[in-house]
């Protein structure tokens, strides 16, 4: 979801949408993000 790019060439997505979705923390997400870099 996060890499995702809409139409204009900026993320679909916010963080704050991500992580409603996945009923998880700001820092939950980052965290994972800095395991995948």
């Amino acid at each position: 979801m996060y890499e995702e790019l809409g139409d204009d060439g900026r993320r679909r997505y916010t963080l704050n949408q991500i992580t409603a979705e996945f009923g998880v923390t700001r820092p939950t997400i980052y965290r994972h993000l800095t395991k995948s870099s």
